[in-house]
């Protein structure tokens, strides 16, 4: 009498009764929803459930979809789940889902809510194998003291906001073995600022702070470091931040590549504590040397550097005169520039770096537009590296024929093995 009774109420209805369910009642909840819905619920091992797609007409359509895939007898191994929800359910709804995909040993766990409020499903800090988690375009209000993320390796947090008193530390302190972290944030993203990442199991981070406007260059302030990046096992590091928050990195011996993009002058520590660093691409709207100047790279043998700031030129003869390794050189201005300052000229050193006289065999500039100082820059390398094998100038336009790379063939090349190419 309970199912005939059950099967006369709305759809709406029945799917909040069956959320609601304690979680050890799944079987039953099986029973009950295999008898009101006869579609095929057979569940992928990759399952995405997107409430814009076209097939779910309505609400009550998309939930008993969501419910019939996840209540599926055929379904036991869950590898992926994503939900992108753009309307409004109850934080059972999803929890009720979430624990499903837990009961079924997910490992990849994806919720976009559209700018909603996620409530962090409980469940999870039981699970142990999830490994990945991605939140995109939600706002995490509470961080429960007693939540965890107990196997979680790889966590990706895209315009993801915290409010009352949380923050993106507060969700690291729940995943004591995470290796991977991804942060993508805009101006337009409340509460934009990151705090302080401390994380001792970190091997690879990305941070993305992202103005959506100009480049505009700001000013270092003794003390007004806006967060602290400690993460002493990290080796993969990508830091982009437009929005001028301010950074300290403390010491990360095993970074062997890092791709740096800052628009403030920083503390003369700041790439410092990269020690063992073998590839670095680097943006600084800065002429200032951004390490201590006993600072030696030992290690590096690739470096790239923007030159869209008014002071590259002699921000790369402070580089060059501290990488006795160097082995291939990229220039190339990767923003349209937009600082004040004026044009620093570029500063010959009065002593020739053992590694351009020895070890350099790559040299490659993009954006090459032959003005003055790049000529400069481009004539003194090509004098003095005795080992380059290939010497690569291209230009905005694209013509191998341009005359600002005409100008080019006649410096003098001390390596007689060098080949000049016009790309």
């Amino acid at each position: 009498m309970e199912k005939q009774r059950l099967s006369e109420l709305p759809d709406e209805l029945v799917l909040k009764i069956l959320s609601s369910l304690p979680m050890f009642e799944e079987t039953l909840a099986t029973r009950l929803i295999s008898k009101r819905w006869k579609g095929p619920w057979k569940l992928a091992p990759n399952a995405i459930f997107d409430d814009d797609d076209k097939k779910r007409k309505s609400f009550e359509t998309f939930m008993s979809f969501v419910y019939g895939s996840l209540l599926s007898n055929d379904a036991r191994i869950l590898e992926r789940l994503e939900f992108k929800l753009s309307q409004n359910y109850a934080a059972s709804d999803i929890s009720f889902w979430v624990q499903i995909a837990v009961n079924r040993s997910v490992r990849e766990l994806r919720i976009d809510l559209f700018g909603k409020t996620l409530e962090l499903p409980s469940c999870l800090s039981t699970c142990r194998t999830l490994k990945e988690v991605t939140l995109h375009e939600l706002c995490i209000k509470v961080v429960p003291p007693w939540f965890r993320l107990p196997s979680l390796k790889t966590l990706h947090l895209l315009s993801v906001t915290f409010s009352g008193g949380n923050s993106v530390s507060s969700l690291l302190e729940t995943c004591p073995v995470l290796e991977c972290l991804v942060v993508e944030q805009t101006k337009d993203d409340n509460n934009v600022m990151i705090s302080n990442i401390d994380v001792p199991t970190l091997r690879n981070l990305s941070i993305r702070s992202l103005s959506k406007g100009k480049r505009k260059k700001s000013t270092y302030v003794e003390g007004s470091n806006g967060f602290v990046i400690k993460a002493p096992s990290l080796t993969d590091l990508n830091f982009e931040d437009t929005l001028s928050n301010f950074v300290m990195f403390e010491s990360m011996p095993e970074v062997i590549k890092a791709n740096i993009q800052v628009i403030c002058d920083q503390s003369d520590h700041f790439i410092g504590s990269l020690t063992s660093i073998q590839h670095l691409s680097l943006c600084s709207l800065t002429s200032k040397t951004p390490y201590p100047a006993c600072t030696v790279f030992s290690s590096l043998k690739h470096l790239e550097l923007c030159t869209c700031s008014a002071g590259w030129a002699n921000l790369l003869a402070c580089i060059l005169n501290a990488a006795p390794a160097l082995r291939s050189l990229k220039l190339k201005s990767k923003h349209s520039a937009n600082y004040s300052d004026p044009m620093n000229l570029w500063k010959e050193p009065t002593d020739v770096p053992d590694f351009l006289s020895k070890h350099l065999e790559i040299l490659e500039w993009r954006q090459y537009e032959g003005t003055e100082q790049e000529r400069n820059v481009a004539e003194y390398i090509l004098s003095n590296a005795s080992s380059l094998k290939m010497a690569t100038f291209s230009t905005r336009c694209r013509n191998k024929n341009h005359r600002m790379l005409r100008k080019l063939k006649p410096m003098r090349r001390v390596s007689k093995t060098c080949q000049l190419v016009f790309d």
